[in-house]
């Protein structure tokens, strides 16, 4: 019998041998030809080298949709006073809180912010996963086929299946219950006398004594989870205050912009106005020829003033439309913006201190440190704990039976028995842990000076914010008196031109102030918005009469769905894998959806005043009684100066001058 092992034997090392050579063989010929195997495999996911390496030409020619013009062209059909008809594009009106309501719906940078809180979240599932119990299996097939063993002295071919539950615990052991099902080879069994069969149940536990024991470090993971997904959170209410606040501004800079055209607009008609009036006083004979020269170059410097501010209101509508994300209003799209709401400047007064005290509780840049610092001190504790030795007990106990009947080997208690270890590790200098331990408690104490230092920016920035909100306020009033006063010096020197005492330059220049004026006005107006805007944000909060939350107003991503049925055993379960529509641009704006985004009731509403033909603001300084004239006095009128020789001669414009012989006494107004 064992010749006939022994021959058996040879046999099986023959074939081993064999299929040694031909599996070096296999991989030597798929070591030189893999890469044609997996090609197709790796080309959708590879770009193409003609994309990666050349750069491409633009030909504006080519690329512009309408026949190019040349400068000559052009300057035939120039006239100053003949602008080109302005596009009819179409409008829409737009309240604040609409635009507010629309950003916080389709905001594209709001949408991929929404993805931190959403990833926070899965890693606390994540976490909260490594105390799931796992089922094991393992099979093990053992022979020996060398030549000269003597089947007596050992198994010949061994086969094993062990199953079990491994099951993680809270403490940081693994407590694991196990099946064991042995079938050893018949031959070498009745040879010894052993029997075929050997079944029985094992349990066995490991816990660390030191390091990593305990439910505190073993639980702390999911903590630090939950911390930084209260982080994410912070960051995504964070990010929908800014967004919000970028809206507030976009809007009143539209606002502005829009304002700033119709001032360039109204500064070009009163040009032409102005150059109209030339030309009726020289055709009468009461001006020279160069007062339409200068009011035609006046009216000239005014289209580029429209040109820039029409280009300016372009772009200001282009960043509030991307803020909004309308699919009506594409960045593209010609419809102009009108906004409706108005601003209601007011004259305020707060306590610094009270608002930087609301200022410091309220931003999420301090709330977000604060969880920082609970993250570290938990780094802290596991470092801690890193720097422990190791010692661990492991302790196991089987109950077996054995049997040449597989059915009868299952008859538990023949051969039970038990292990017990202990296993230490103890580092001689422990430098490795010290050094992680000073590391985390100086990442603590770095943090902890960082926080000192954004309590004292953002009380700066609160400060700020107070100080920009009062400068505006006050520009607002100079504004105003600025634009009355040009306005009423805008009109006296167009009086005088009537008379002949003033040129169209002086008129022009007047109207220029009196254009700028407004334009600073207008500026101010918008300024008290956005300052009041960044006085809310400094604050940690929000314009709003309502409070918003917003998880309630937005919709977290989630991919839970890319997990049901198979998909949740790592097969493709389609095409669907969130909750996430195909079109982030999302549906048009209802009115209902603005309730809560209403601006707060401040005060009425101002418009910017024209300077022409207006009283005074209340805010004009009163006058010095000693810089009246005394009463009774009367003041003389002007007498024209009658045209000489070079001023009726249209040949040799001059401008015209006032008689030196005239009373030097101005007309009243």
């Amino acid at each position: 019998m064992i010749n006939l092992l022994r021959h058996k034997k040879l046999k099986v090392r023959n074939c081993g041998v064999g299929f040694v050579v031909v599996a070096f063989a296999c991989v030597a010929v798929l070591s030189g030809c893999q890469n044609e195997l997996f090609q197709d495999a790796e080309t959708p996911y590879t770009a193409p080298s003609r994309r990666l390496h050349e750069v491409g030409t633009f030909n504006p020619i080519k690329e512009s949709s309408q026949t190019p013009e040349t400068l000559q062209q052009v300057e035939k059909i120039l006239a100053a006073d003949n602008l080109p008809k302005p596009e009819n594009n179409p409008t829409r009106k737009l309240s604040l809180a609409e635009c507010r309501s629309a950003a916080l719906e389709r905001n594209l940078d709001l949408k991929v912010q929404l993805y931190l809180p959403a990833l926070a979240r899965s890693q606390v599932s994540q976490e909260e996963a490594k105390f799931e119990a796992a089922i094991t299996a393992n099979y093990q097939k053992q022979s020996n086929n060398l030549v000269g063993n003597d089947p007596t002295s050992g198994l010949l071919a061994t086969e094993q299946l062990t199953t079990g539950l491994a099951m993680p615990l809270a403490t940081g052991g693994t407590f694991t219950p196990q099946v064991l099902t042995t079938q050893n080879d018949p031959t070498v069994a009745n040879a010894t006398g052993t029997d075929n069969w050997q079944s029985g149940l094992a349990f066995s536990i490991s816990q660390p004594l030191l390091r990593g024991a305990g439910i505190e470090t073993n639980t702390a993971s999911i903590r630090v989870a939950k911390l930084n997904s209260q982080i994410a959170d912070a960051r995504t209410k964070l990010e929908s205050i800014r967004l919000l606040a970028n809206v507030d501004r976009s809007y009143w800079n539209v606002y502005a912009a829009a304002r700033e055209l119709d001032i360039r607009q109204q500064q070009y008609e009163l040009a032409l106005a102005q150059l109209q009036l030339a030309r009726r006083r020289v055709s009468a004979g009461d001006a020279a020829q160069i007062e339409i020269v200068r009011a035609e170059s006046g009216l000239g410097s005014r289209i580029e003033n429209i040109i820039i501010a029409d280009n300016r209101l372009r772009l200001r509508q282009r960043d509030l439309k991307r803020l909004i994300n309308d699919p009506d209003l594409n960045m593209d799209s010609l419809t102009y913006v009108i906004t409706t709401t108005q601003p209601r400047p007011l004259g305020l007064k707060f306590d610094p201190e009270k608002l930087a005290q609301q200022a410091v509780e309220n931003r999420m840049e301090m709330l977000e440190l604060e969880l920082q610092l609970a993250i570290d001190a938990t780094n802290v504790d596991l470092a801690r704990n890193a720097a422990l030795p190791l010692f661990t007990v492991d302790y196991q106990y089987n109950v077996q039976g054995t049997s040449d009947d597989f059915s009868k080997s299952w008859s538990l208690g023949q051969d039970d028995g038990y292990t017990v270890s202990a296993n230490a590790r103890i580092p001689l200098g422990n430098e490795f842990a010290k050094n992680k331990i000073q590391q985390a408690v100086l990442n603590r104490l770095q943090r902890m000076a960082t926080r000192d230092l954004r309590r004292q920016t953002i009380r700066q920035e609160l400060f700020n914010a107070m100080d920009n909100l009062q400068n505006a306020w006050r520009r607002i009033l100079a504004a105003r008196l600025e634009t009355a006063l040009a306005g009423r010096t805008y009109e006296a020197e167009k009086r005088q031109f009537d008379l002949g005492i003033r040129t169209s330059t002086d008129v022009l220049d007047a109207a220029s102030r009196l254009g700028d004026a407004q334009s600073r006005e207008v500026t101010a107006l918008a300024g008290w918005q956005i300052t009041l805007v960044d006085l809310a944000f400094a604050t940690g909060t929000q314009l709003g009469q309502a409070q918003i939350n917003w998880t309630s107003e937005l919709i977290v991503p989630s991919a839970q769905d890319a997990t049901k049925g198979w998909g949740g055993w790592g097969i493709n379960n389609g095409d669907i894998v969130g909750n996430q529509p195909d079109n982030t641009s999302g549906s048009a704006l209802k009115n209902s959806d603005v309730k809560g985004f209403e601006m707060p009731e401040l005060g009425p509403v101002v418009e910017p005043i024209s300077g022409i033909k207006v009283p005074l603001p209340n805010v004009m300084p009163a006058a010095d009684p000693a810089m009246l004239p005394p009463s009774g006095t009367k003041t003389a009128p002007v007498t024209p100066a009658p045209p000489t020789s070079l001023q009726k001669s249209t040949s040799d414009p001059v401008p015209s001058v006032p008689n030196p012989v005239a009373p030097a006494a101005q007309p009243t107004e």
